[in-house]
């Protein structure tokens, strides 16, 4: 079942982080989903998305470990991303989305007055089937 992320277009400055609602998981795994609408930039700005999850008693919030492309995603340009997370037996890294997951948005590097409008598809939950 697709989760719904609020986030059909925003504005995002240099600098600026920001994060979506938490949501259930459906699934060990996630492809996210984003498109960046409008990248204007100043200097070597980029904008950069990463998964945050949590379990149900709302302690820490580990970022996942993306599988695809290695690093996240990073845009400096318009159109669509997709980043992909899946699970491993490992008991480190990619042990796979908790109970609750949400998106980090953050504008980096660059001079003052760049900004991208992006938009963030609703996420893809699916069972890693090892």
């Amino acid at each position: 079942m697709a989760q719904t992320i609020a986030i059909p277009g925003r504005r995002v400055s240099q600098g600026e982080t920001f994060y979506t609602d938490w949501t259930g998981r459906g699934g060990d795994c996630v492809i996210l989903r984003v498109e960046v609408l409008i990248a204007a930039k100043v200097g070597s700005e980029s904008v950069s998305f990463a998964l945050e999850t949590r379990g149900e008693d709302g302690g820490s919030t580990p970022t996942m470990v993306a599988t695809y492309p290695v690093g996240g995603l990073e845009l400096t340009g318009t159109g669509v991303a997709t980043c992909l997370y899946v699970a491993t037996t490992s008991t480190s890294d990619n042990k796979g989305a908790l109970e609750q997951v949400r998106v980090k948005v953050s504008v980096t590097d660059g001079s003052d007055g760049g900004y991208f409008v992006v938009r963030i598809f609703p996420l893809i939950f699916f069972d890693n089937a090892k």
